[in-house]
């Protein structure tokens, strides 16, 4: 393998959907396996009659791989007719791609799409795409065995390759004291975090009602987050209101300001409804932060040592003995095993294995 990684001619590599405006992945990704002798490219504009095809012949050198990560930019609309029109475009999309002899990628990132319309559809539409791409990229050993099972494919046929770490690209962390000023927080408290988009798989309400019922001394709960959905946003917003040490920034939040929660908090609460990888959960231990939330899909291996805090989702009082329990730890000794754990998601060693799996193709 190492000869291939270190041969002459560069392996060109076409990634979609191009999401590195939203989303810093994609271009920590390709450059990392572009120190491997990979050549990565992005799709310019979209097109409406088969994309992924149309954006391989688009591009000015000749594309060996193309690799698909998520699938909500492909297939759209709301009715059953229009998702199962969309898909089926898609998958002769895909097949028109392996006929031309370009090799697919898949890294699946979710089970399914968040708040999917129409889940038995977009099952479907995944165990076909299993079929049609040549390898497929998981997160974590744990949902592989899950997902093989349930989609219906050789666990060989997949590499596990876990999702690489946040460090720097959002700052760094500044002294918690000047945060706190910054963002006119009290400098007495503990605060504890949640900062991601407002949307209800995350489970904000859940939070919100753990905290009304519960005294926690001297506690702040911080919600910073954009609603996706204005009337979801608007019901977060009005609970809020009739709460005490909570305070909602419900709005986006500048990259540039991002470092700012994160060194203001003490604990970052994630209280996921259903999660597979958490990039929230990895920006959190990029800044070394202790995680509450609950032993979901890829949390328990991600944080290895450091998941003190992990409750059991089905147990209706974990969450409140989590943030119970987080009054009574050494923070700075349970943030030091975060930074560790942390240090696994090194994206040179992901670069190098993503690599592994274009040439292996």
């Amino acid at each position: 393998m190492i000869n291939k990684l270190n041969s002459s001619q560069p392996l060109k590599v076409l990634m979609m959907p191009d999401y590195r405006i939203d989303n810093p992945y994609q271009r920590l990704l390709a450059n990392a396996t572009q120190n491997y002798n990979v050549t990565v490219f992005f799709p310019v504009g979209y097109r409406r009659v088969f994309p992924v095809w149309r954006a391989i012949k688009d591009q000015p050198e000749s594309i060996d791989v193309v690799h698909i990560h998520w699938l909500e930019s492909f297939i759209k609309g709301q009715s059953l007719i229009t998702r199962l029109l969309y898909s089926v475009k898609f998958l002769l999309d895909i097949l028109l791609t392996r006929l031309s002899g370009v090799k697919v990628v898949w890294t699946i990132h979710d089970y399914l799409e968040h708040d999917a319309p129409h889940p038995e559809l977009e099952l479907w539409l995944r165990k076909v795409l299993v079929h049609l791409s040549n390898k497929l990229i998981i997160h974590n050993q744990s949902f592989l065995e899950t997902i093989a099972s349930e989609y219906g494919f050789p666990e060989k046929k997949a590499v596990v390759i876990p999702h690489g770490h946040y460090r720097n690209v959002y700052g760094s962390s500044i002294d918690k004291s000047i945060a706190r000023q910054k963002l006119n927080l009290p400098t007495d408290k503990l605060v504890y975090l949640y900062l991601g988009m407002i949307r209800p798989y995350k489970g904000i309400e859940d939070l919100l009602d753990v905290w009304e019922k519960h005294k926690f001394d001297n506690s702040l709960l911080l919600i910073a987050g954009n609603p996706i959905i204005p009337e979801y946003g608007k019901f977060i917003k009005d609970k809020i209101d009739t709460l005490n040490d909570v305070l909602l920034y419900d709005f986006f939040i500048k990259n540039e300001d991002i470092h700012l929660f994160f060194s203001a908090a003490d604990i970052v609460v994630l209280p996921f409804k259903k999660v597979l990888t958490s990039g929230s959960a990895i920006l959190a231990m990029s800044f070394g932060k202790p995680i509450i939330a609950p032993k979901m899909g890829s949390l328990p291996d991600l944080l290895s040592d450091a998941k003190t805090l992990l409750y059991d989702s089905q147990d209706k009082t974990g969450l409140a003995t989590a943030l119970l329990n987080s009054h009574h730890l050494n923070l700075e000794e349970l943030s030091k095993i975060i930074i560790k754990a942390c240090d696994d998601l090194d994206w040179d060693k992901i670069g190098y294995k993503t690599s592994e799996v274009y040439h292996n193709c």
